[in-house]
């Protein structure tokens, strides 16, 4: 009995001291929301958060910089002394809450913005539109290209020091497509905001993809050369047949979209006497796929913008990467470009009766110089990021219909080219996946961990070489596959099973000519 009293006695004592901590953690994490950041922060509420399944305990802080751009910054009560920012997607509008957790759980602290504006209310480039009850327009366009990013970062950091009374010792960006572009943009424009960058197929020259968009839908969504969603798999038969033994071995993947030489007027079935259906291809149909495979051009013929990759025409689960780039509505790729043309490429507004048909691809494309400064994350001199000892790992799809891969390859370039090869492989990789759709899905290994490999580098000098990947179908591994570091590829080594990794290595392209 005397041991039963001192266990209850024990335990009442635990319970007290835990309920004392937990009743001083809430209390320091009130305090926030009455602690002053500046002029132009106003926070909201801070309140202790507890335990769940998908984060750990955590001091949650919501406010707003001044003029509207929202903010998320969480702060787990076991804390590693690090930071973890997520990106956007598309044209942002809300806090990315749900990609916080997986740096929560590993405890750091986190932070979001919704880069200025409410999709739910400007849906689309809307939040930009000049209007009598929209005062704040141009700030908001300011705010999307790169400042939110820019202002929650140090204001994160401001926060954190206030809570913990200390600063971060490594700071790390997090994003895919827009999350891409704007973790790309901290590095040319912010380097000293974060040490680490998960740059996932960045839509790093958003002006032109807006145009890839309406070129697209002028060439396949409507008129006689107009593509049906039930044409997509016979379209994806003929892409493969023609594609997928390029690198040596036919295992459902085009390792490279550029080493095949496919011509949609040719290498699709043509329509018996040009007569339309769902078995076969017309002329006008075919002419409407070279343009859009030929990438985006003049009247001149001169290549403005590259052409959909080869690949992502396959459907996965029964949904075609394509869909989001042709149909009757021109997909999503349209509804990005005209809304983009409307309110953000061009001065002054074109407005919201302007329509993608009137795109004229001699003279407009000259006219969004400006909005592309403003936007494009694409300057290669990395100079000041790799001087603090900044690290970039870099991913895309080469399935990726909504973001062109090719984008990706030519920023690494430029920077090669700026910076030369020894000094950029000190600090930025990229990784091309074959069959991988935007960000994630496609018949590619799309599950890898970035992350770790990227803090490796950060803290321990260990450069990334290759990176396992994965592709997981209900809940089973089918696929494994080395990613290679640009320009290596995984190349087959001749015998075993063709779904396992260990039956690959990574190569020069060179070696496996």
């Amino acid at each position: 009995m005397k041991m039963r009293a001192r266990f209850l006695m024990l335990a009442s004592g635990v319970l007290s001291l835990l309920s004392s901590i937990a009743f001083a953690d809430g209390a320091k994490c009130a305090a926030l929301a009455h602690q002053s950041f500046g002029t132009e922060v106003k926070v909201d509420s801070a309140t202790l958060v507890a335990a769940t399944p998908a984060a750990p305990e955590h001091c949650d802080v919501r406010g707003v910089i001044l003029p509207e751009a929202k903010f998320a910054v969480k702060l787990p009560s076991n804390w590693n002394q690090r930071f973890y920012m997520v990106g956007g997607g598309g044209f942002a509008g809300q806090l990315s809450l749900g990609p916080m957790n997986p740096g929560l759980q590993k405890g750091y602290a986190t932070a979001t913005t919704d880069t200025g504006h409410d999709s739910t209310k400007e849906p689309l480039g809307t939040f930009a539109e000049r209007r009598a009850d929209n005062p704040h327009a141009d700030r908001k366009k300011l705010d999307y290209a790169y400042l939110a990013v820019h202002n929650t970062a140090v204001l994160a950091r401001q926060i954190i020091k206030a809570y913990y009374g200390d600063s971060p010792q490594y700071s790390y960006w997090v994003g895919c497509s827009t999350g891409g572009r704007q973790g790309l943009m901290e590095a040319q424009r912010y380097p000293e905001d974060f040490d680490g960058y998960v740059i996932g197929a960045p839509v790093l020259k958003v002006s032109h993809e807006g145009m890839r968009g309406i070129w697209n839908a002028q060439a396949v969504s409507t008129g006689p050369g107009a593509i049906a969603y039930d044409q997509l798999p016979l379209l994806a038969e003929a892409v493969y047949q023609k594609c997928d033994g390029v690198d040596g071995v036919k295992d459902g993947l085009i390792a490279d979209p550029r080493q095949c030489q496919f011509d949609p007027l040719n290498d699709v079935p043509k329509c018996a006497h040009d007569v339309a259906g769902k078995d076969c291809f017309t002329l006008a149909q075919r002419q409407g796929l070279q343009k859009v495979y030929g990438g985006v051009r003049n009247s001149k013929g001169q290549i403005l913008y590259p052409g959909q990759p080869l690949g992502a025409e396959i459907a996965v689960n029964g949904r075609s990467g394509w869909l989001g780039s042709i149909g009757g509505d021109g997909g999503m790729g349209l509804g990005f470009g005209e809304t983009m043309m409307r309110f953000l490429a061009f001065e002054p507004q074109r407005g919201k009766t302007w329509s993608w048909k009137q795109f004229n691809f001699d003279s407009d494309p000259p006219q969004m110089k400006a909005y592309s400064q403003m936007i494009d994350a694409t300057n290669p001199d990395l100079a000041r990021l790799k001087k603090r000892g900044g690290k970039i790992i870099h991913y895309h799809g080469w399935a990726d219909a909504l973001v062109n891969p090719q984008m990706s390859v030519e920023y690494y370039q430029s920077v090669l080219k700026k910076m030369g090869k020894s000094s950029t492989a000190q600090f930025y990789k990229l990784y091309m996946i074959p069959g991988m759709f935007h960000c994630a899905g496609g018949v590619g290994c799309d599950r890898a961990d970035w992350f770790t490999p990227l803090v490796e580098w950060v803290e321990k000098g260990i450069a990334p070489g290759m990176i396992a990947g994965a592709r997981v179908q209900q809940n089973a591994t089918v696929m494994t596959r080395p990613h290679c570091p640009y320009p290596q590829v995984a190349h087959y080594q001749g015998s075993g099973d063709v779904n396992k990794a260990e039956n690959f290595t990574c190569v020069t392209k060179k070696e496996t000519r």
